[in-house]
């Protein structure tokens, strides 16, 4: 487990992470985030990138230990709460993805440290399996604009990262 040292990274670089919602050779469902500029190491991507992976509770390799925290599916939003102050990861899986992560309960996710979803070492990402809340949290308020597809916890509003690509 990384020790807890990286501040949250701010709104302004949550829109460049990319989503990548696929199913894995068995079949379970995976969620791998990554940014294009992780691999520079002078611009804090790889810190900012750590800093979300350490509140998700991941931890290096690809063995997905269980953590604490979940993917929230509130009517047909999705949503990965990473206990950011004020954001939450607004993510758009396709259809097989979003019915076997209902049938299963939850996800693994990934965040890579490098620009590419699949690192080519183990210790280039960090690892977990998150369940799966179709009911909002208690501390999690409605967006009036939006209803419940918007929900976000109090506070926080959802970030819609880089647009989802398939894989």
């Amino acid at each position: 487990m990384i020790p807890f040292r990286f501040p949250p990274p701010d709104s302004a670089f949550l829109p460049q992470i990319a989503v990548d919602a696929h199913l894995a050779p068995d079949g379970s469902p995976v969620v791998t985030l990554h940014h294009p500029n992780a691999d520079i190491r002078s611009n804090g991507a790889e810190t900012a990138m750590l800093a979300i992976a350490l509140r998700l509770g991941l931890s290096h390799g690809r063995h997905a230990p269980r953590t604490g925290a979940f993917i929230y599916n509130i009517g047909p939003g999705w949503y990965l709460d990473y206990h950011h102050p004020r954001d939450v990861l607004h993510f758009a899986p396709p259809p097989m993805w979003a019915h076997r992560a209902r049938r299963v309960g939850g996800a693994r996710v990934a965040v890579s440290l490098e620009r590419h979803p699949n690192p080519s070492s183990d210790g280039r990402i960090l690892t977990g399996r998150l369940a799966l809340r179709r009911e909002a949290h208690h501390d999690w308020a409605f967006s009036p604009m939006r209803g419940s597809a918007s929900a976000a916890p109090r506070g926080r509003r959802p970030l819609d990262p880089a647009p989802f690509r398939a894989p």
